[in-house]
C-alpha cells in the first residue's frame, strides 16, 4: 500500500509551490447550494505536507484541513475541530481507490487508504499518521451531485460528503452534519471553487482572488 500511495505523494509535493506559506483569498463570487450568495476572506497556511484553511464570510466561519494534488486544493471543513479530508484516485473499473488523508489533529501529517469494493460497499486498509495499519468497512451512496459516505473503522463511525473530481473522489468527514468539503483548482492568482456540506445533495460555489 505505502508503494501504490507514492506517486499521490509526488503530486502532493510537487503541486504545494502554488501557494506560499501564508496567504489571503477575497471571496471574489459566493454561491450557497440553495442559490443565496456570500462574500468573505480565506486564510490559507501551509503545515507540513497539509494546509489549515479558515473562512471568515457572511454566511458564517469555518476551519478547514486540506492536501493539494494536481493542481487542486482538496480541503475537509467543520465547525468544531473534529473534521478532515480524504482524496482517493480510482481506477478505471471504480473497484479499488488508492487515498491519502488528513484531519485537523494531525498538524500537516498524512495517512494512506486503500479502498476495495463495488456497488457502494468497501473494505478498507488503512494506515495512520503514526504509521499504524488498521480495518473497516466503507459505505457509499450517491445523492444528486453528492455522494454521502460511512466509515465504520476500529468501533468508531465517521461520516462524510464527497464529490468525483476527475479520477479523484474527494470527501470530507466529521462528526454529526457540521461538516463538509471544498475543491479549489488553481489558476495563477485566481481559485475556482465548488463545495458541498454534510447531509447534502447539491453542490455550492466559491471563488477566490489572491489579495
Amino acid at each position: 500500500m505505502k508503494t501504490l500511495s507514492l506517486s499521490l505523494f509526488i503530486t502532493m509535493l510537487t503541486a504545494q509551490t502554488l501557494f506560499a506559506q501564508n496567504e489571503t483569498w477575497k471571496i471574489e463570487t459566493a454561491q450557497l447550494p440553495n442559490g443565496g450568495s456570500y462574500d468573505g476572506t480565506v486564510r490559507i497556511a501551509k503545515t507540513g505536507n497539509t494546509f489549515n484553511v479558515d473562512w471568515k464570510t457572511t454566511a458564517g466561519n469555518y476551519s478547514g484541513v486540506g492536501v493539494m494534488i494536481n493542481g487542486k486544493l482538496f480541503v475537509g471543513y467543520g465547525i468544531n475541530s473534529a473534521y478532515g479530508v480524504a482524496v482517493y484516485k480510482v481506477n478505471a473499473n471504480g473497484n479499488q481507490m488508492e487515498g491519502v488523508w488528513t484531519a485537523s489533529q494531525f498538524n500537516g501529517v498524512t495517512g494512506t487508504e486503500m479502498l476495495t469494493g463495488q456497488g457502494g460497499q468497501y473494505d478498507v486498509l488503512g494506515t495512520n499518521p503514526d504509521g499504524g495499519t488498521y480495518r473497516g468497512k466503507l459505505m457509499m451512496q450517491k445523492t444528486g451531485r453528492t455522494v454521502q459516505v460511512q466509515w465504520n473503522v476500529a468501533n468508531q463511525t465517521y461520516n462524510g460528503v464527497g464529490f468525483q473530481s476527475g479520477d479523484y473522489l474527494v470527501i470530507g468527514y466529521g462528526f454529526g452534519q457540521s461538516f463538509g468539503v471544498v475543491e479549489y483548482a488553481m489558476q495563477n492568482n485566481r481559485a475556482n471553487g465548488r463545495w458541498a456540506m454534510g447531509g447534502g445533495a447539491d453542490l455550492g460555489a466559491e471563488n477566490l482572488v489572491r489579495q
